[in-house]
């Protein structure tokens, strides 16, 4: 090796990306994009937001599962701010977006009492949510699969 050889290596985010899923923001004016994804080394759940069809910014960087459920685990009045202290410092519209992939994710639901508060589901973990969600997409992009024979009535073989 001479004295000038300088080692290289390229960065490698140990987030492995396993699902992606798209959701109406909490105003329904644009549609996000969401990635779930798995640390290499840890075995950990992150999520991050990866899209928005609107002008809103945002933070794009992960936020683990445990920091989630941590914030989320039995409160019954969550809001976009509870979000905040995922990303201190970033985008705050970062918090509403992360609310609203949770919201689609099966992790929260509405308030009964009050439709601006959000609650925890009830003994739903992160990692519960995700399998239930992926199962759900899988299923739905099986449906739509290209080639699947019609299931039309009354058309016959051309």
């Amino acid at each position: 090796m001479s004295d000038i050889e300088v080692e290289v290596r390229a960065e490698v985010d140990p987030i492995k990306p396993t699902h992606e899923g798209e959701c109406l923001s909490l105003s329904a004016r644009s549609t996000l994009k969401f990635v779930i994804g798995h640390h290499q080394g840890d075995r950990t759940w992150h999520l991050r937001i990866a899209g928005n069809s609107g002008k809103g910014m945002w933070f794009d960087g992960w936020a683990s599962a445990a920091d989630i459920e941590k914030i989320v685990k039995g409160a019954t009045e969550l809001t976009a701010k509870s979000f905040h202290s995922l990303h201190p410092g970033r985008s705050i519209n970062t918090g509403g977006f992360v609310l609203a992939a949770l919201k689609e994710l099966g992790l929260i639901r509405a308030n009964a009492e009050n439709k601006r508060l959000h609650e925890h589901v009830p003994t739903t973990t992160f990692a519960q949510a995700v399998a239930a969600h992926a199962g759900q997409a899988q299923s739905s992009s099986a449906d739509a699969a290209p080639g699947k024979p019609s299931q039309r009535k009354g058309r016959g073989a051309h």
